[in-house]
Parts: structure tokens; sequence; C-alpha cells
């Protein structure tokens, strides 16, 4: 976490019972990143495992990724 410099998004299912993915992981190295000073944003859906499947889900998502886009590439 300490040798990421550029601005990361990072997506994950809340209840997501991959063994190798657990949303704790998510969790810890978001607060790994905030905890080094990095622009990181933390994007839990709600009711989601490891494939989003509500409509809800993945709208959300695309708005998130279309905004950190614009945000951190498009407008860079």
């Amino acid at each position: 976490a300490d040798r990421i410099k550029e601005p990361i998004l990072i997506i994950h299912g809340a209840e997501d019972n991959n063994s190798g993915t657990f949303p704790m992981q998510s969790e810890r190295f978001f607060s790994a990143l905030k905890g080094h000073g990095a622009t990181a944003r933390l994007v839990l859906l709600p009711k989601e495992s490891h494939g989003y499947m509500a409509r809800e889900s993945i709208l959300h998502m695309l708005w998130e990724m279309n905004e950190w886009l614009n945000n951190y590439v498009k407008n860079k």
C-alpha cells in the first residue's frame, strides 16, 4: 500500500463469500492506503457476492467508475 501513488477505486460486494476475496481484505487495503495518504475510494455493494447481479449494483458500479475516470483520468 505504501508504494501505490496513483488514485485507486476499490469496488467490492459486501457479502462476497469467495475465500480469496472477503470484503475485510478490501477494507484493510483501503485503510492501509488512506494511512499512507493515498487517494482511494472504497465502495461496498450491499447484498452482493463475488459477482454483481442486481441492476442497481451494476448501475452504481458503472456510475462510480465513470466518476472516477472523469476525475482522475479525463480531467487529470
